[in-house]
């Protein structure tokens, strides 16, 4: 049996500030999908006598920090021969140097097992399957929408999302994009050289269309509505921008420009 004992430790801090990081601490519990969690608001030290008692469960142990101040480890993490029973440990930085935003603090990882990590990557793999949407980064010419909880299957409290087309401008920008590549034999820099010149805004991240935004483009299987993963891809799951045999038309034309160039450095090389 593995049991989930997380801790909220943020003493003297103001009441509304306290129920902030509780709430922010229960959205991270909440998003790593390990079940029902019971959080205690600065309990009693040691913190170790809340399991000592159960020495046959299996335990992950999560902190969050809600302090200015770097945390006082020696305070919170008792002798190792305590700890024997914590499969993870997990400490969360709640205090809003940096935007609130959660992040893993670098001490403890004392006596981790993989239990966890196992865990989401299969409920992930689970949520992929089911038709959600997982990937951090929203392709050019897409929407990430949130799926409503009464409309969904799983019953997880964690945000679930879809996708759909974007904004108009840009999915006519992504066809165009193909329709060059396909139907009138652009090469992916001639394609850029358009766009600039036109002042096509590009995708955030690039800045300026280059080579390497449109072969993202041209290889996401994301446009013709199939789903991403890792190295899963489910198809027809989402409403498509561009017609299959379009885009494995790319895909071909690409594979051969990419077997063109190999050859040519090899000869070179030679």
């Amino acid at each position: 049996m593995i049991d989930t004992f997380a801790i909220l430790y943020a003493p003297s801090v103001n009441k509304e500030k306290e129920n902030r990081l509780i709430q922010k601490l229960i959205n991270i519990v909440e998003n790593l999908n390990i079940g029902e969690v019971n959080i205690q608001i600065n309990p009693e030290l040691p913190i170790y006598e809340y399991w000592e008692n159960k020495p046959n469960n299996l335990i992950t142990l999560i902190i969050g920090w809600g302090l200015c101040a770097n945390p006082s480890w020696e305070i919170l993490i008792p002798e190792m021969q305590y700890l024997e029973p914590v499969r993870q440990f997990i400490a969360i930085d709640l205090f809003e140097r940096k935007r609130f935003d959660g992040r893993l603090l670098e001490k403890p990882m004392i006596n981790a097992g993989k239990y966890l990590s196992q865990k989401i990557k299969r409920n992930n793999q689970d949520l992929f399957f089911d038709g959600y949407f997982l990937q951090a980064n929203v392709p050019y010419g897409i929407r990430k929408v949130q799926v409503n909880y009464a409309e969904r299957e799983n019953q997880s409290s964690m945000p679930l999302f879809a996708f759909e087309p974007g904004e108009p401008s840009e999915v006519e920008i992504v066809r165009m994009i193909f329709e060059l590549f396909v139907g009138h034999d652009y090469n992916r820099t001639e394609i850029c050289t358009l766009l600039n010149a036109q002042e096509v805004e590009a995708p955030k991240k690039s800045g300026v269309w280059n080579a390497g935004a449109i072969k993202t483009i041209l290889e996401s299987p994301l446009y013709i509505g199939a789903n991403q993963y890792r190295g899963y891809i489910k198809q027809d799951v989402f409403t498509p921008i561009i017609e299959k045999y379009i885009f494995y038309e790319a895909q071909a034309k690409m594979s051969q420009m990419d077997l063109s160039v190999g050859n040519t450095t090899r000869k070179k090389v030679v």
